[in-house]
């Protein structure tokens, strides 16, 4: 069965349907070499016009391409529209989580002193790092190009996004800017974030008056 199965792709390849097959890929190639060409081309105006185009063929190869050369771009209108792009093709970002500094200056303190140790098991900031630990992921919804606004809705402890937990989030020039609900011990939370080299966002996860969180997210 499998050597017929061979045979048979072996006669597509060498048929009509294969050198049709094959064209197409060539053509579809050549279109992408294309829009890589002109949305890195030098002249800012132009690296905007072909990024606007991309975003609007909906091809999500194309998109990604530009989007990702504009992310890296040195011009701050390209990495702004390239920000606010990235953030409207994708449905969610999975950030990684690091423990507060403050948080791990107290445990380096606490040693093995059990009882300070039991006590610090019962602070809100220990209970929610048992929660991120291992990540936080946010559903990303109404992505608006061109305002870079959106709705971001947390999966802590959660499967699911929930209406009870999400917020709005903006791009301002390579910063987003988040103020929602989350499902932690205070649920008034706050992201602020910046873009960073290699198509990474990078910043702080906040909620209420508790130790801040390092995270990072690759866009791409």
């Amino acid at each position: 069965m499998k050597i017929f199965a061979i045979g048979i792709i072996a006669a597509l390849l060498g048929s009509g349907v294969g050198q049709a097959f094959a064209q197409d890929a060539t053509e579809r190639a050549g279109a992408l070499k294309a829009w890589r060409e002109q949305c890195s081309d030098p002249d800012t105006d132009l690296r905007l016009a072909y990024l606007e185009g991309a975003i609007a063929t909906g091809d999500v190869a194309v998109i990604r391409i530009c989007v990702r050369q504009s992310l890296e771009s040195d011009d701050a209108d390209i990495r702004n529209l390239g920000l606010r792009a990235a953030l409207a093709s994708i449905d969610q970002l999975s950030f990684e989580v690091t423990m507060p500094p403050e948080l791990a200056a107290a445990y380096k303190k606490a040693g093995d002193n059990s009882d300070q140790l039991d006590k610090m098991s019962n602070w809100y900031v220990v209970r929610d790092w048992g929660s991120l630990k291992t990540g936080l992921s946010v559903v990303i919804d109404e992505a608006e190009v061109s305002t870079g606004k959106s709705v971001w809705s947390p999966l802590v402890n959660r499967s699911s996004k929930s209406n009870n937990y999400n917020g709005k989030a903006t791009v301002i020039g390579d910063k987003v800017n988040w103020t929602g609900s989350a499902n932690l011990s205070k649920s008034e939370c706050r992201l602020n974030l910046e873009l960073a080299e290699g198509s990474v966002l990078e910043g702080t996860f906040q909620c209420g008056d508790l130790w801040a969180f390092p995270v990072s997210a690759a866009l791409l």
